[in-house]
């Protein structure tokens, strides 16, 4: 019987880490996707101030 709490709380641990595990790709998959998005926007800005140049 005091095993359980042991387990309880050890279960709780690592339910928590495993949240923040997928807390963490959902971010980087997030910032991922923003930067894959406003990458391409910079590259022609980048190619209209070349172009307005000559």
């Amino acid at each position: 019987m005091e095993a359980t709490p042991i387990i309880g709380a050890s279960l709780m641990i690592g339910s928590s880490i495993f949240m923040y595990i997928v807390a963490f790709l959902a971010a980087m998959a997030i910032g991922g996707y923003l930067t894959y998005r406003t990458s391409p926007k910079r590259k022609q800005r980048r190619e209209d101030k070349r172009n307005s140049e000559r």
